[in-house]
């Protein structure tokens, strides 16, 4: 672990970074990505399809994550740029 930041929610202050052991050894690609409409699809049951609304969402996602001064590591870790979709 050692000190990352600080980040504009931190006043000042530098937070731990851990590793993401074991969790690294697992490819989150494996399994696509998944979005459901909730409520439609309370039970998320069926997947939404659609590549305009995944752009979208990951669009918003982006956006969000700078906003709340999201590390470069995140980013990478999701496979996204923090300038805009991956």
């Amino acid at each position: 672990m050692d000190l990352a930041g600080p980040f504009c929610f931190t006043k000042g202050s530098k937070v731990l970074r851990l590793q993401a052991e074991p969790f690294q050894r697992v490819n989150p690609f494996q399994f696509g990505t998944l979005l459901y409409d909730l409520k439609a699809d309370p039970q998320q049951t069926t997947p939404i399809t659609d590549r305009e609304t995944e752009a979208r969402m990951i669009a918003l996602m982006v956006r969000l994550m700078r906003e709340n001064d999201a590390p470069t590591e995140q980013f990478e870790r999701l496979g996204l740029s923090s300038a805009g979709l991956g």
